[in-house]
């Protein structure tokens, strides 16, 4: 009988050996299968995040494009049409008095059959008497006190005829 208890308790600490070694098995495994499932889940959350991103961004857009196209559509209604305007453009680099500055800087205004686009306006006033050649070619009698004016920009004007003075030439 003593053969068979030692048998015995071999035979249990066996099983419980061999229970404990696939209990720590199937733990492991079973944890590892967690931690993959762990980051599929973050990497599906950061994929979804990414979407719902790219829809709310689509659909921003989206309404960009509509109200540019309402601001078109508007701009048309009112006559804003390409075709119906003429474009001049000004380049100024002379030296002007005041008085002159101000009649120039009077007519850059807005109106309805016209509008001035500035690109740049530089003013420097002239503390030397010279005189210089101007960029129209002209002899300019420079005073003190005048002011050199540079003023680039567009001006467009309503064409009654629909086609702008580019294509008439």
């Amino acid at each position: 009988m003593s053969t068979i208890k030692i048998f015995r308790s071999g035979l249990v600490t066996g099983l419980l050996v061999v229970l404990c070694f696939s209990a720590g098995y199937f733990f492991l495994s079973g944890y590892q299968r967690y931690i993959v499932n762990l980051d599929k889940k973050a990497a599906l959350i950061r994929q979804a995040e990414l979407l719902n991103h790219r829809q709310i961004d689509r659909k921003q857009k989206w309404q960009d494009i509509m109200k540019v196209n309402r601001f078109v559509k508007n701009a048309e209604l009112l006559g804003l049409v390409r075709k119906k305007w003429a474009v001049y453009h000004v380049d100024i680099q002379d030296s002007v008095n005041f008085t002159e500055m101000r009649k120039l800087l009077t007519q850059c205004t807005n109106g309805d059959s016209h509008y001035f686009k500035p690109i740049s306006f530089h003013l420097k006033s002239i503390k030397a008497i010279d005189n210089k050649k101007n960029t129209s070619g002209m002899t300019s009698h420079r005073q003190k006190g005048d002011i050199l004016m540079v003023l680039k920009g567009a001006f467009f004007v309503k064409n009654n005829t629909g086609i702008p003075e580019d294509e008439k030439k």
